[in-house]
């Protein structure tokens, strides 16, 4: 059955590029394992350690590290290591896990909740992309298979940061913690495959076997797992289309090639793609210190047209900072700034430039946001905004630039995430997405009774947020997109949703 999702987020797309993938155990059960499940991944890893990899390599680690929590398709959450999970009291400081019992990692070690505790301190100590999100936690063995949490300040997602998503959920086996220089090239986790070193080629393809120890033998439905890495997108597709593997990470470029091949394109929008309107202090653009600018440039910008022209079929108009069924998504403000080039210029009159303005703003090269950045320079002639534009090939240049002030604006692309995460990532006055340091109270208030909400009230408060930034006009969404997966008819369960649109690797099954 051919899938294609084409509404709408750990996980955000900027100068370092990060895409996140992710895996959970399987829905169905098998009596008996296939053989060879192979997979096309785009980008080697630097590391297999599950405290230091990027996201974009999480498939390498899902693998052999089961979540404490697991994240489905369809965004439910169902156990993995532990077996139940809860906060105590009102304020999302203290969490607790009880754990599974009867656990054994492909060491021969057992899963205690000391082992948990000496996991997440590590994850923290070792400073990768996913150690923010644990930093100042205290972690507790409260007894043989309970762990408690205990935050300095609320965080509503420590389900969401255990799951299979932000790869630190996957527990690290006592043998590895102990000598953490094991972990760059070799496995030690209790998920249900193990790392063959005999069978792999760093960079080229990493071959997984089933771990004997795994605890659940029916949730196992491969005999071998190869993970291939093609960084070539019409490669990637060949590979598919020849029968030399089952399932691909695709590209934007090729997924109507893929479709008309007859291969399952599941995709789901979460990532949205615009103008990061950074110096709303006015110091290098004073036109951005009017909220009544900001929003003339919202008005100005022609959505639709740049989504058919440049993302025809998989892209979607953006008008607020997350996508359909995402974190704080309002539905009434769905169309918040139709195209509108009389109420731009108005505004603009109102705010005192009737004649425009010029801004500067830098862009990179990937995700075609320097081609966005191109098509509202046109746009933004029309209510005489001159565009300046510096298009830099080297990401890098570009991270320094954008986050260190350079510009008073820049080109993004940027995942649905959390509100709790969105806010120290994306607008709050510490987040690289807020390099002028922005200071607004109001904001402030609304993203602390947001992550202090409980979960019956945390949709309304996230709502709430979303609706601010949107109003004041601090971004210019333009665009939303998702990532295509591939699968040929050998396999099933090839789907994505709003809720997880990162495809899930155990829920991959032999098609019947």
């Amino acid at each position: 059955m051919r899938t294609r999702n084409r509404r709408p987020a750990l996980a955000l797309v900027m100068a370092t590029a990060l895409v996140l993938a992710g895996c959970t155990r399987a829905q169905t059960d098998a009596d008996e394992a296939s053989d060879t499940l192979t997979i096309v991944a785009a980008i080697a890893p630097q590391t297999l350690d599950p405290a230091k990899t990027a996201q974009n390599n999480a498939w390498l680690e899902q693998l052999a590290y089961e979540p404490l929590i697991v994240r489905r398709s369809d965004g439910t959450l169902v156990p993995g290591l532990a077996e139940s999970w809860h906060y105590e009291g009102d304020d999302n400081t203290t969490f607790v896990l009880q754990l599974r019992s009867g656990v054994t990692f492909s060491d021969g070690t057992e899963l205690t909740a000391q082992t948990v505790v000496d996991h997440l301190a590590y994850v923290v100590e070792a400073g990768g992309q996913m150690a923010p999100f644990l930093a100042g936690n205290t972690f507790t063995a409260t007894d043989a298979l309970t762990v408690t949490i205990t935050a300095p300040t609320p965080n509503p997602d420590f389900p969401l940061i255990l799951t299979q998503d932000y790869i630190i959920g996957g527990v690290i086996g006592a043998a590895g913690l102990d000598d953490p220089s094991t972990l760059g090239t070799a496995t030690l986790g209790a998920g249900p495959y193990m790392l063959d070193p005999a069978q792999t080629v760093a960079g080229d393809h990493y071959t997984y076997v089933r771990n004997p120890h795994y605890y659940d033998e029916s949730k196992v439905h491969w005999e071998t797992v190869v993970i291939r890495i093609i960084t070539n997108p019409q490669s990637v597709l060949n590979a598919l289309r020849t029968g030399q593997a089952d399932v691909a990470v695709g590209d934007p470029s090729t997924a109507a090639a893929a479709e008309q091949a007859g291969l399952t394109v599941a995709s789901s929008l979460f990532l949205w793609s615009g103008v990061v309107l950074a110096d709303r202090d006015g110091s290098k653009a004073p036109a951005l210190a009017d909220v009544r600018v900001r929003q003339a440039l919202n008005y100005a910008t022609d959505r639709q047209a740049i989504a058919d022209a440049l993302f025809a079929g998989i892209g979607s108009p953006a008008h607020q900072v997350t996508v359909p069924d995402g974190y704080g998504y309002n539905e009434s403000l769905a169309e918040a700034y139709p195209y509108d080039v009389d109420t731009a210029r108005t505004l603009l009159d109102q705010a005192g430039y009737p004649d425009g303005f010029a801004l500067e703003i830098v862009t990179p090269q990937y995700q075609q946001l320097n081609l966005i950045a191109q098509a509202l320079a046109q746009q933004w002639e029309q209510v005489g905004v001159e565009l300046r534009i510096t298009d830099y090939a080297n990401a890098n240049q570009y991270a320094a630039d954008a986050f260190g002030g350079v510009f008073p604006a820049f080109m993004t692309a940027f995942g649905h995430i959390p509100i709790w995460m969105q806010g120290p990532s994306l607008f709050l006055p510490t987040a690289a997405f807020n390099p002028f340091k922005n200071v607004d109270a109001e904001l402030r208030q609304l993203y602390d009774d947001a992550i202090r909400a409980s979960e019956a009230d945390r949709q309304e408060k996230d709502r709430l947020v979303i609706e601010y930034l949107t109003t004041e006009a601090w971004f210019v969404p333009v665009v939303m997109t998702g990532l295509p997966y591939y699968a040929r008819d050998t396999v099933s369960g090839v789907v994505t949703s709003a809720q997880e649109p990162l495809l899930s690797l155990y829920e991959i099954v032999p098609a019947s």
